[in-house]
């Protein structure tokens, strides 16, 4: 199946969610993982050497952690990377290119009406413009 799976995560407990459901099938493929998060352009990654492209990062920075425990007990290889941009979706298409994922697992917020307008969905913008199957988990 598989063999590569980008897991895109914003820190939030729906995205979590999808995380550890898409171990679970990395795990069931035999793949690998690589888990991004995306970071705002003015955030102290910046100050950060080498910050502004990619950094691999620990998997005990916060946003990691519950993601890299739960690899770690399923035993599934995991890389972590943090990314700057304020276009977190083409973060995620780019990241998925470089890394030769060959499917992305990410969550959908479900943002409907004024929220869903407002803020966009990255999800949908992926789904536009990845190269690569896009599974989402629709958690509500």
């Amino acid at each position: 199946m598989y063999q590569h799976i980008l897991i895109p995560t914003d820190g939030s407990a729906v995205a979590e969610t999808a995380a550890l459901s898409a171990l679970k099938l990395a795990r069931d493929w035999g793949a690998q993982a690589t888990v991004l998060h995306v970071v705002p352009d003015n955030h102290a990654l910046a100050s950060t050497p080498g910050g502004s492209h990619r950094a691999e990062e620990s998997p005990d920075h916060h946003v990691f952690r519950p993601i890299a425990d739960a690899a770690a007990q399923l035993g599934v290889k995991a890389g972590f990377f943090l990314r700057q941009s304020d276009r977190p979706s083409a973060a995620i298409v780019t990241v998925a290119m470089e890394r030769r994922c060959d499917l992305i697992a990410m969550a959908s917020h479900n943002r409907r009406g004024l929220a869903g307008l407002v803020a966009g969905s990255q999800t949908q913008k992926v789904l536009a413009h990845a190269r690569v199957p896009v599974l989402v988990f629709n958690t509500v």
